[in-house]
């Protein structure tokens, strides 16, 4: 298949909304939290709980913002007033650590995550990825995609790698404030250089439905079974980023107060991670695109499994960024998942599916997984005492029961390939 060309300034603007996007992600992903246990308590709950409802507020924002661009034809008004609120709210967020008693402040950065998650899902999740869509095709998607999981790669050097520095040296205040004004500038600059997608602007004309009920008619019963491979898509994402989300929110508390290693020396091992997943981004993107997804992923969750495994067994410094490695191929396999979401699309609702996709690919994960991990860290943590707080240190179990959640991601792949070879779908 001839692969189509979407033109220099899409690439552009694609890297540049996409780059300043996944910033803000990673400081709200591994920051957020460290900020939560350093300054406000060590208990692992209010985490749990920040993260859920940061993932269920994401869920509901992309999905109504993403049917509305769909109904109105127009991506570029959300992705340009998103931007610049997000970077406010997460420069405004570490001002929570003012309340004078726990449960206020905890309740503030509840509150605040919510807000930049709003803001953040109305530009990134809904419209930016939308729009993604609109301006690829099958024939370039894995590629796209390819880019597109680079690029939080490269948001880990400057969020990882720069904040534990930063954090360091000026302490979170002076952080938060340099990420969202370069969340800001870089935002506001991708919004003013993108251009809509004829192909959106013809769409909208075909729109027709009351808008509650177009919102509520992806979760019909014949909506699911007209979309039923794109579902089985949608389940091993969900199951791959559960695995992940069992560590995740609680990896850097992890690496600093378990194994005793710096904020700068933790930036430093997320950080070398990176150029190893930049390197395989993009053959693993046209792998796809040559339809070798379904073996690269059998490959590749067995990989990342024994990554999380390894990962939980050494406090070497080295021997933690090689199998930090092995554990991030995982993240590599949405390359994959990824393209084929957008490919099984329908054409009429790919900014409302956006939101079902986040059902899959962040709420349900990011409500189940930390639970999981803060339960793991309550039931086998080390307990600790941080400002007159009682909480407990996460330990090594997380990771062990993470590697049995991420294999278990080899079900709906093995279904939907079985269903794609008896219909003669292409992957």
């Amino acid at each position: 298949m001839k692969q189509t060309k979407i033109g220099r300034r899409n690439w552009f603007v694609l890297i540049l909304l996409g780059l300043s996007g996944q910033i803000a992600w990673n400081v709200e992903n591994s920051w957020f939290n460290t900020f939560v246990f350093d300054t406000i308590t060590p208990d692992p709950q209010p985490i749990a709980v920040m993260v859920a409802v940061s993932a269920i507020v994401a869920t509901l924002t992309t999905l109504i913002i993403g049917t509305l661009s769909d109904r109105l034809g127009r991506r570029r008004p959300f992705i340009f007033a998103g931007y610049v609120l997000w970077a406010i709210s997460t420069i405004a967020f570490p001002m929570s650590g003012w309340a004078q008693s726990v449960q206020t402040a905890v309740f503030l950065v509840i509150v605040l995550d919510a807000a930049m998650t709003f803001f953040g899902s109305t530009a990134n999740d809904a419209a930016f990825n939308a729009w993604v869509t609109d301006i690829t095709d099958r024939s370039n998607r894995g590629t796209v995609e390819g880019v597109l999981v680079i690029i939080p790669v490269l948001a880990v050097i400057v969020g990882m790698g720069l904040s534990g520095l930063l954090i360091d040296r000026l302490g979170y205040l002076p952080f938060f404030l340099i990420l969202g004004a370069l969340v800001l500038i870089m935002g506001v600059a991708g919004s003013l250089l993108l251009r809509e997608s004829p192909n959106l602007i013809a769409r909208v004309e075909s729109k027709q439905k009351n808008f509650f009920r177009e919102l509520i008619s992806v979760f019909t019963l014949r909506s699911f079974r007209e979309n039923s491979e794109l579902y089985l898509v949608f389940g091993a994402i969900a199951i791959l980023n559960i695995g992940m989300q069992i560590t995740s929110p609680f990896e850097v508390i992890y690496l600093n107060n378990y194994l005793d290693i710096s904020k700068t020396m933790t930036g430093l091992i997320t950080a070398m991670v990176a150029p190893v997943l930049i390197i395989f981004a993009i053959p693993i993107g046209k792998l796809s695109d040559r339809g070798s997804g379904f073996q690269v992923l059998a490959a590749g969750f067995t990989i990342s499994a024994a990554g999380q495994l390894l990962f939980s067994m050494t406090s070497n410094f080295i021997l933690l960024a090689v199998f930090g490695v092995l554990k991030s191929i995982g993240f590599l396999m949405m390359i994959i998942l990824g393209s084929w979401a957008r490919n099984l699309m329908p054409e009429n609702s790919r900014g409302q599916f956006q939101g079902v996709r986040l059902i899959f690919m962040v709420m349900l994960p990011m409500i189940i997984g930390p639970a999981i991990g803060s339960a793991l860290i309550e039931g086998f943590g080390i307990p600790t005492v941080l400002g007159g707080e009682a909480g407990f240190i996460p330990v090594p179990i997380i990771y062990r029961i993470s590697a049995c959640c991420i294999l278990l991601s080899l079900i709906p792949v093995t279904m939907l390939r079985s269903r794609c070879k008896a219909k003669g779908i292409k992957m």
